[in-house]
């Protein structure tokens, strides 16, 4: 999903975002916060890796305080059974209201 806030960074006249989905190979620490940092898209309220106009803009606007990453999925083998198994959970309530919050900014 991408979204377009009417609301100034500060550099542009509009904020745009982007909801993606990774899939990390591996689980090194900070590997996608890093990772998206390094190509210029840096996940929004990681105030690590992130940028603080945007993290303010997140709080201030639409009322987020919180790092916009969320795992919902995670595969590994079983140790026991060596059998395949697959963990799924929706996103936490304070992610889903932002994204809810984002949708009337829908490009």
């Amino acid at each position: 999903e991408r979204y377009e806030l009417p609301i100034s960074d500060g550099r542009f006249p509009t904020s745009r975002y982007s909801l993606v989905e990774l899939k990390p190979r591996t689980g090194r620490k900070h590997q996608l916060r890093r990772h998206m940092k390094h190509i210029s898209h840096p996940i929004s309220g990681d105030v690590k890796y992130g940028k603080g106009n945007h993290n303010r803009l997140f709080r201030d606007e639409l009322n987020c305080d919180r790092l916009m990453l969320a795992a919902t999925d995670l595969n590994l083998v079983h140790p026991i059974s060596n059998e395949p198994l697959t963990l799924h959970c929706s996103f936490e309530n304070s992610f889903q209201a932002t994204l809810d919050k984002l949708e009337q900014y829908k490009v």
